[in-house]
């Protein structure tokens, strides 16, 4: 009786094992050794926004690694280019607004092989905000008086539809939301930056 139990168990003991190690050869993990693919890139960005009831619009760049074809990691920089005009929010000056931000992107492409695709951006970063009494020439700040400035925090989550031109190229149309906090301008509502811009992108690299 003893020798049939022991044999039953041992053959209870090597049909777990056998179908553990089936499905150990079946189960995915977080850190299995599967391949990863690599690629990057970069690109440029115009973005349509407001900034107090005026129209703003900003230029900048972003691009990062890509990793599976899916998710990236990199950086992006904006800043304003049309220098809007301002009455009476500076000691009854005229003043013109300039300013900027970036910080960390972290982006996911769903179904990046598709010809039409959709993508995930989310910046999180810090900018700079400034009133002056003339407008940038050229992108410098030459002959310039700041009148009043700051500096905030921004998250900005958006959703773009990219289209694969070619394969080292990528047309994106979007809308982001941009919060921005701690903005501390005079006569100016410290939400006066948050809210939806229309974005246009070109991206270039190895996707």
């Amino acid at each position: 009786m003893k020798l049939k139990i022991t044999l039953l168990a041992i053959t209870l003991f090597t049909g777990l094992m056998t179908v553990n190690a089936q499905t150990d050869k079946q189960m995915q993990t977080l850190f299995d050794k599967g391949e990863i693919t690599y690629g990057g890139y970069g690109g440029t960005r115009v973005a349509f926004s407001s900034f107090a009831g005026h129209d703003t619009w900003l230029v900048g760049g972003r691009g990062g690694a890509i990793f599976n074809n899916s998710f990236v990691i990199g950086g992006a920089g904006y800043g304003i280019v049309n220098s809007p005009k301002f009455v009476n929010v500076v000691e009854n000056e005229v003043a013109y607004l300039e300013g900027g931000y970036g910080g960390m992107l972290l982006e996911y492409i769903l179904m990046p092989h598709k010809l039409v695709h959709l993508s995930f951006p989310l910046v999180i970063g810090a900018g700079g905000l400034l009133y002056s009494d003339t407008p940038a020439t050229g992108g410098t700040d030459i002959g310039q008086s700041i009148l009043a400035n700051t500096a905030f925090f921004v998250v900005e989550p958006g959703v773009e539809l990219e289209l694969n031109v070619v394969k080292f190229m990528r047309l994106s149309v979007g809308a982001t939301y941009r919060y921005a906090s701690g903005i501390d301008l005079p006569n100016t509502s410290s939400t006066a930056f948050n809210g939806l811009s229309g974005t246009f992108s070109l991206k270039f690299g190895k996707f």
